[in-house]
């Protein structure tokens, strides 16, 4: 039992039990981090939170009561009767109004509250929305930030393919030097410049490594995967020609962004809040209705009880409260004011966003068409430099610098497309508009 326990901790510990590789598209990638991201799970549950709320505020219905009660000690009216025998002495008696036990139901009624109930009840509605609003944007949030990840590790899979075949060609390069070194047919100087090539080449791959291995550990907690979980990405990140209309992403924008949609919302409530705010200078009209049953003897017989009912119309008018009720009309009226400005800052901080990232998706478009030209001139610059130095037609530096032309020409391509699929997916968020396809 003892050697078959070792075995088995053996085989885990030399990674025979580990998890299979999961692989997963940017659109699978996204729905399992919709079901497993806890800041969007607690958006989720703030929506049932104010669907909770919003029962509460169903103030409409009559409230009905039952209320019991037993007489523990108590002390009684006296009263004196004078005697009817001249001289006598007064006669003293114990009035009770009230019997041993009583239990009473009562019901509740709002006739007329000046519309408070009404408007409380339309700002809970608000409130829902918000929540739901608010989930929204979560789910877009995490859409995007999903997208990010996802295109950032693809990014750096192609970064680290480029350091490392920059690497491959110094390392070869210093061999080939190396070896004409040997023969006599290369200076000192070639294999010293050969040799901080294809060091200087090292430390990008190892720090381009590293941003990888941490952006995947990333992806990971996005997804609520354990780290040890290995994710393989299906895809590649490519580009597809877009040609949005500045003019409909602009008006999507400002009915689509959600931003917007709750700072309405909020100007929503502060408007009923006003509302409700002046009808606290009206008088509340209830109706009530109780019937009781009252007696000296706990004992369930019909003869027992004595009952009675009333039915009765209650009002309530706050009268004088200070400076209480004015104050809160004047806040109301100064914080509408602030929620307009609010509104027209983000519209037209929208605006420029989405102008903003619009005239990114052009440039960034041409930038990747350039890059691959630049990345197809780079590998042919490299090729014939290569075959220039060994006929002896330029120098290790012209050599070396070829190389390095290549990778910045890779870097800058690989650079543009991320730029690209990101101003992509932030205009998608902004307007509401799916553009490049997906989840949106």
């Amino acid at each position: 039992m003892k050697r078959a326990l070792f075995v088995l901790l053996l085989l885990g510990t030399l990674g025979f039990a580990a998890e299979p590789p999961m692989e997963l598209t940017v659109d699978q990638a996204i729905q399992l981090a919709l079901a497993n991201n806890p800041a969007h799970q607690a958006s989720q549950q703030e929506v049932r939170q104010y669907r909770y709320r919003l029962m509460q505020a169903f103030g409409f219905l009559p409230e009905a009561t039952l209320t019991g009660a037993k007489i523990l000690d108590q002390k009684l009216m006296t009263i004196e009767i004078p005697s009817f025998v001249p001289g006598g002495e007064p006669t003293k008696a114990s009035l009770r109004f009230q019997l041993d036990y009583s239990f009473s139901f009562q019901i509740t009624q709002p006739v007329f509250t000046g519309g408070k109930i009404f408007w409380n009840y339309k700002n809970a509605e608000i409130d829902l929305r918000l929540a739901k609003e608010r989930e929204k944007e979560s789910r877009a949030d995490t859409v995007l930030n999903v997208r990010k990840a996802f295109y950032n590790i693809q990014i750096l899979q192609e970064l680290l393919q480029a350091h490392q075949e920059a690497l491959s060609l110094a390392e070869g390069n210093y061999a080939n030097v190396k070896s004409s070194f040997d023969l006599g047919m290369a200076s000192q100087y070639d294999l010293l410049r050969a040799e901080l090539a294809m060091r200087a080449a090292k430390p990008d791959v190892l720090r381009v490594d590293n941003l990888l291995q941490t952006s995947r550990l990333g992806l990971n907690l996005m997804l609520g995967l354990p780290d040890e979980q290995e994710v393989r990405l299906q895809g590649e990140l490519g580009y597809k020609a877009v040609q949005p209309e500045l003019a409909a992403l602009l008006q999507g924008s400002l009915q689509n962004r959600s931003e917007l949609k709750q700072l309405r919302m909020e100007k929503q409530k502060v408007d009923n809040l006003l509302k409700i705010t002046w009808a606290q200078y009206v008088p509340n009209f209830s109706l009530i209705a109780s019937y009781s049953y009252q007696s000296d003897l706990f004992k369930l017989r019909k003869d027992n009880w004595q009952d009675y009912y009333s039915i009765s119309l209650g009002m309530s008018w706050p009268i004088f409260t200070g400076l209480k009720r004015s104050a809160q009309v004047g806040e109301m009226h100064v914080l509408r004011r602030i929620m307009d400005l609010n509104v027209r800052q983000l519209n037209d901080a929208t605006r420029l966003e989405v102008e903003s990232q619009y005239r990114t998706v052009h440039q960034e478009y041409e930038n990747i068409l350039m890059g691959e030209k630049n990345v197809e001139s780079a590998r042919e610059g490299a090729r014939i430099a290569e075959l220039s130095y060994k006929e002896g037609m330029i120098t290790i530096l012209e050599l070396n610098s070829s190389y390095n032309e290549l990778t910045r020409a890779k870097v800058n391509y690989l650079q543009a497309l991320y730029n690209y699929n990101i101003a992509i997916a932030e205009l998608e968020k902004l307007t509401g508009v799916v553009l490049n396809g997906g989840v949106a």
